[in-house]
């Protein structure tokens, strides 16, 4: 009879992709993983996985087997979840997909007032793009995630707070003295753009004006944005809640439109949460309004 340990070991192999982070995870030897699933693959009679030099497919058995196991997780953890509640706890495992503006304004508290007030509640961080906290959300890999407006339409979403975008340049471009910005002055700029899966908010904001950026640079890491641009190798559009530890002599100008992204904590529809997870949201809520 195959185990519950037996389909951990498997689905977190197939979500980390190689055996040893799946040991590191799992605080087990890689030995213990590959016979967890050898086991496995016994008890069902079938061929789960290929093992590559490189990376691990699926088969297409595995694949089927995967999306069960999948939910017979998702119903072991809705199962702790109600057990939590009937004994009106805070405590247990709690894993929340994290967007690296939240990680750098609003996180630090939220966590330290967990470590205070509920130290037995382990906060497990996965820090990803849009489209990673989505999937991740919506195959169960975590509990809840920060996002921007999600667009997928089976997740809820709370928005916590609102990040006005302004555009940053160095001290030495053109447009460093005004006062503030029409967004029709930027068409013919040097763009460094954040990548579309970092912040989509830019590009929406652009293509609704009928902007179409010349692109000199696109890329995932924000301090490597705000460092070009004070180099004046171009502008860009950030929300202020990055501009934090901006460089002294980068310059942020307003438009005279205001422009908002809103930030908010997403779950997937129809699951009940945890008192874990409702106070972590409560929480997000509460120092969100005291930035």
């Amino acid at each position: 009879m195959a185990t519950l340990a037996q389909y951990i070991a498997f689905h977190t192999l197939i979500d980390t992709g190689n055996f040893t982070e799946t040991g590191l995870k799992l605080n087990l030897t890689q030995s213990s993983i590959s016979h967890a699933i050898s086991n496995l693959e016994a008890e069902l009679d079938l061929s789960l996985i290929v093992r590559n030099r490189n990376n691990i497919v699926l088969t297409n058995e595995g694949k089927i087997v995967y999306e069960h196991i999948s939910k017979i997780l998702q119903e072991q953890q809705h199962l702790e979840n109600t057990v939590s509640n009937l004994k009106n706890l805070i405590g247990s495992s709690l894993s929340v997909g994290t967007l690296p503006s939240v990680s750098l304004v609003l996180l630090p508290k939220i966590l330290a007032y967990f470590e205070q007030h509920y130290p037995n509640l382990n906060i497990r961080l996965m820090e990803g793009d849009y489209d990673q906290i989505e999937e991740w959300i919506n195959n169960g890999v975590v509990d809840v995630g920060f996002l921007v407006d999600p667009s997928l339409k089976n997740l809820v979403f709370d928005s916590v707070f609102s990040d006005e975008l302004v555009c940053i340049m160095a001290k030495e471009h053109r447009l460093a003295s005004e006062d503030k910005l029409y967004l029709e002055q930027l068409k013919d700029e040097r763009w460094i753009m954040p990548k579309r899966t970092i912040d989509r908010d830019v590009s929406r904001i652009l293509s609704q004006s009928k902007i179409f950026p010349n692109i000199v640079y696109e890329l995932s890491v924000d301090q490597v944005i705000l460092t070009m641009v004070n180099e004046n190798l171009g502008i860009s559009i950030m929300p202020t809640s990055l501009l934090i530890h901006a460089p002294n002599n980068l310059v942020q100008k307003k438009f005279y439109e205001s422009y908002v992204r809103r930030v908010g904590i997403a779950h997937k529809r129809n699951i009940h949460l945890s008192p874990g997870a409702l106070k972590f949201v409560e929480m997000a809520k509460y120092f969100a309004s005291h930035l």
